[in-house]
């Protein structure tokens, strides 16, 4: 089989994002925090209500309601997040983060800064401000199916926003 020189788009983005993931769960290793018990967190965090419906932390994490269930179980268990029935709908459940998950989170914050401050040291900042609108771009054109959820309508996506 004959090597490449460069990936194409999707296998370097593939690439790129389980490196990077890798690397940012390994830096959080010493909290006791996974990247999707952050990624659940930040969203709690930046969402103005602070606190969030399950099901639409399910559609944020582009995960399904059996995956976020169970993140959500273990992050209860550790003491990270409560889930309070909704009282006009019981089986629907609000997420928000605990005292103790707002201290994980602030922790591993500055965490997920000094990652991405290293990863994009080497780029200038028009270099930054390009890859960050490219991926702007083809994550609006991807979701185009789910721009009309209102939870896409009330949110952003922070990682790419941040510039």
């Amino acid at each position: 089989m004959k090597k490449r020189k460069h990936k194409t788009f999707p296998p370097a983005l593939r690439a790129c994002w389980i490196k990077l993931n890798s690397t940012f769960g390994k830096r959080l290793q010493p909290t006791g925090i996974t990247p999707d018990q952050y990624s659940v967190l930040r969203w709690i965090h930046e969402l103005d209500q602070k606190a969030i419906y399950q099901k639409d932390l399910a559609k944020l994490l582009f995960t399904d309601s059996n995956n976020i269930a169970s993140l959500l179980n273990r992050m209860e268990q550790h003491g990270l997040i409560k889930r309070n029935p909704v009282q006009s709908d019981k089986r629907k459940k609000m997420v928000v983060a605990t005292k103790f998950g707002k201290e994980k989170w602030l922790l591993c914050k500055q965490i997920a800064l000094d990652v991405e401050k290293t990863l994009t040291s080497t780029l200038s900042i028009e270099e930054r401000i390009f890859i960050s609108s490219t991926l702007k771009q083809i994550f609006n054109y991807l979701n185009d199916g789910y721009m009309g959820d209102p939870i896409f309508k009330q949110t952003h996506v922070p990682s790419l926003d941040r510039q």
